[in-house]
């Protein structure tokens, strides 16, 4: 019986530490398909909730608004296809195109426009609530005259500081112009 109990001993037991482990390791994987499988189900079941920027709106124009800012919109379109004229001339003198001569020739039917900007928006009453912008529109207009002052002025002495202030006052101008033509016209094609 020595060579049985031999060969009973050393037979291995059906269950043993390799199985267990490779059990375990089936057991973890299942477990872990069927927590991502589940939580894959609930977020296509869940479906997300678009969240609108907080951006209030703005309160739609009242009629005297509008009205105003009809009126002003006509003397605007006259702004906005002149006024780039003076940019142009600084410009093409820069390019070495003009001289500085021909500087005053290409700026004075801007002059012309400008003053009668200014005559047509005399009689305009802005609502209260666009007095500032009414008065920012008008900063705008005299900033550019000014413009026109500094340009006329290169092209009398040719000191390029005339230029430089030039620039800047246009920048201001076109800047405030932009403000308040969100206010007035929002949506209006800017340019870049």
């Amino acid at each position: 019986m020595t060579s049985e109990a031999s060969a009973v001993a050393t037979a291995p037991p059906s269950f043993t530490v390799r199985r267990a482990m490779l059990a375990t390791l089936v057991v973890t994987l299942i477990a872990f398909v069927i927590f991502a499988a589940v939580r894959e189900w609930r977020a296509a079941s869940t479906p997300e909730v678009a969240v609108a920027p907080a951006v209030a709106e703005r309160p739609a124009l009242t009629a005297d608004e509008e009205r105003y800012a009809r009126d002003l919109w006509t003397i605007h379109e006259q702004v906005r296809t002149n006024v780039p004229r003076l940019s142009f001339a600084g410009l093409a003198y820069k390019m070495g195109e003009i001289g500085k001569g021909d500087i005053a020739t290409r700026i004075a039917p801007v002059a012309a426009v400008l003053t009668s900007v200014r005559a047509a928006m005399q009689p305009l009453t802005p609502p209260p609530s666009l007095a500032a912008a009414h008065r920012d529109y008008l900063g705008a207009i005299d900033a550019y005259q000014q413009v026109m002052i500094e340009m006329g002025a290169f092209s009398r002495d040719g000191d390029e500081q005339h230029l430089l202030r030039a620039q800047e006052l246009s920048e201001r101008a076109s800047g405030t112009l932009l403000r308040v033509s969100e206010v007035l016209w929002p949506g209006e094609h800017k340019p870049n």
